[in-house]
């Protein structure tokens, strides 16, 4: 993700499914296709409208439900969607149909969607049909395209030389990024450019701080360029692609690395630690307003004083890492990340600390005090003794013990009275 400059809301693929008895599931594994109910299945769509998925049926069919599976790694929508299954009318003239809303569904450009369509015969047989795929192009724009050595560049608005020189931003980020984390990089990574703001809004439902994303299940970035703007395409253009290489290098089935660490250096590669973030840090080291690292774990805040902080503290975590433990450590942490260490083994395996650790070192360095949010403890009342046993004896503390020694009282009466009562039972016994 990288930075832009306003405010937006996000949307939910849920709202796509209301009222069609949604269903969230394990991703079962697909099933061969029956010849003898099912035959061909196809798919289209329509940006900012629907997807279709079609299915031809024969015979009788009891119910029938669709599975739809589609990526959603955005690292700006927190939650994932899918897979979900929700259930199908009745066969139409032996064709099963299903209409998924994506006019209010945060279904990224270009996504590959999968469905399937599942029947239960009337004897009480369970049937999967074929996976249909459909790629869920923006077909707003005419797109035009670049090949370079890993990236293939989707333009829409700007001259063949600018063209050019996004695409080897791009590719040089894949460069610089891959040889950083000790990568080989083969695969291609799909890039696609919108040149305003509302475009790129409209396609990824970002918030409007937001001027890039990559989506590494599918190897696609996305990003606002204006055509001829050099300055920010030498930022984002090797930034977004940055986040497909670290995802290469440090993937596992368990958890992804904190924020801050996939976007320091994701911006340490495109642009390093450069005068303004330093900037940033300085003022807020000086103000006393600098979060610490362990805020910035999972999301970024999106407000457009947060945002540019949250990025110049990272590149600025990132620098101090690299710079004080060199490449060596660089290549442990990736390599313990890619075998699913947790944050803290995978800190100590390569820096010898943990994250919290990093997290101090990197806020003495720069002269900081993290600033606190959420709830804090409430303060001691007067003449309450702290947790070191100071603190004098007010009114605060004649209270407490008051109350002590009533409640001890009390327990001793009750005491006292189940001895007489057992003393009484036993003499008339």
């Amino acid at each position: 993700m990288r930075r832009f400059a306003q405010t937006r809301s996000v949307r939910r693929l849920s709202a796509a499914l209301v009222g069609a008895a949604l269903v969230l599931g394990p991703l079962a594994q697909p099933a061969a296709a029956d010849s003898g109910v099912f035959g061909s299945g196809s798919g289209t769509s329509e940006f900012g409208q629907d997807i279709i998925f079609s299915q031809a049926v024969s015979g009788s069919i009891k119910s029938a439900s669709i599975l739809i599976r589609i990526p959603n790694d955005s690292i700006s929508l927190p939650g994932i969607v899918g897979p979900a299954m929700a259930a199908v009318g009745a066969p139409a003239d032996g064709e099963l149909t299903y209409s998924l809303d994506t006019s209010t569904a945060s279904v990224p450009p270009f996504a590959p969607v999968e469905a399937q369509f599942e029947v239960v015969l009337p004897d009480g047989t369970v049937s999967d049909g074929p996976e249909i795929k459909v790629i869920y192009a923006d077909d707003r724009f005419t797109w035009q395209i670049k090949v370079g050595k890993v990236v293939r560049l989707h333009y829409i608005d700007a001259s063949d030389s600018f063209a050019q020189t996004m695409l080897d931003l791009a590719d040089g980020g894949v460069t610089k990024a891959a040889s950083l984390f000790g990568v080989t990089e083969t695969k291609p990574i799909d890039y696609y450019v919108y040149p305003s703001q509302s475009s790129f809004q409209q396609g990824l439902s970002e918030p409007g701080t937001v001027g890039g994303v990559a989506l590494p299940s599918y190897r696609t970035c996305f990003a606002i360029v204006q055509p001829d703007d050099d300055s920010y395409a030498a930022d984002v253009m090797p930034h977004e692609p940055t986040h497909i290489v670290f995802s290469d290098a440090t993937g596992n089935p368990y958890h992804d690395p904190p924020r801050w660490l996939n976007e320091g250096f994701a911006q340490y590669v495109a642009q390093g630690y450069d005068s303004s973030s330093r900037l940033l840090v300085e003022q807020s080291a000086r103000d006393g307003t600098m979060p610490s690292l362990l805020a910035l774990t999972n999301y970024f805040p999106l407000d457009s004083d947060r945002i540019y902080l949250a990025y110049a503290e990272s590149v600025a975590a990132v620098d101090l890492l690299v710079s004080k433990f060199g490449r060596p450590a660089v290549l442990k942490l990736v390599a313990a990340y890619g075998k699913g260490d947790s944050d803290d083994e995978a800190f100590k395996a390569a820096l010898g600390v943990d994250v919290a650790g990093f997290a101090a070192d990197f806020m003495a360095a720069n002269d900081a005090t993290s600033q606190t949010y959420g709830p804090q403890p409430e303060p001691a009342s007067p003449g309450t003794a702290s947790s070191d046993g100071s603190g004098s004896s007010g009114p605060g503390g004649l209270y407490l013990l008051a109350a002590l020694m009533a409640v001890s009282g009390l327990i001793l009466l009750m005491a006292a009275a189940r001895i007489a009562v057992s003393a009484r039972g036993r003499a008339a016994r």
